[in-house]
């Protein structure tokens, strides 16, 4: 596996740790130049080929951090990469949505209705036996 991938994983990681621990959200720029050298900056404002185009830069990686999820989309002059990882809320609502009829799904305001009619719609093992 060339450096492009491994340094995309890497940062994608790192990202992803630091949902984790509560670092607030955020959406930067790492490049790197012909040369090597590494230059870390705010990526708001600015397309892939902007930065690219505008610091020279040979590679280039964007790590956007919203509302616990993760995304790096990752350009060099022969690869592009496209990583995402999906919040454990949204992943908790699909699930949830998943156990409930969609009339019950859309009115999360009353609560009490919604855990009724969810054990009585699907039971816990039927749920879970669907993603197993």
């Amino acid at each position: 596996m060339g450096t492009f991938w491994v340094d995309a994983e890497s940062l994608f990681e790192t990202a992803r740790h630091g949902v984790l621990s509560g670092s607030p959200d955020c959406d930067l720029a790492v490049l790197i130049g012909d040369r090597g050298g590494i230059q870390m900056l705010e990526a708001a404002g600015w397309t892939m080929p902007g930065l690219v185009a505008h610091y020279g830069a040979q590679t280039a990686y964007r790590i956007t951090r919203e509302r616990g999820s993760v995304r790096l989309e990752g350009r060099s002059r022969s690869e592009t990469c496209v990583l995402k990882s999906v919040a454990p809320a949204e992943i908790a609502h699909d699930l949830l949505a998943g156990c409930l009829p969609p009339a019950y799904a859309r009115h999360p305001s009353q609560p009490a209705l919604l855990a009724e009619r969810a054990a009585t719609h699907r039971s816990k093992a039927e749920t879970w036996a669907t993603f197993a």
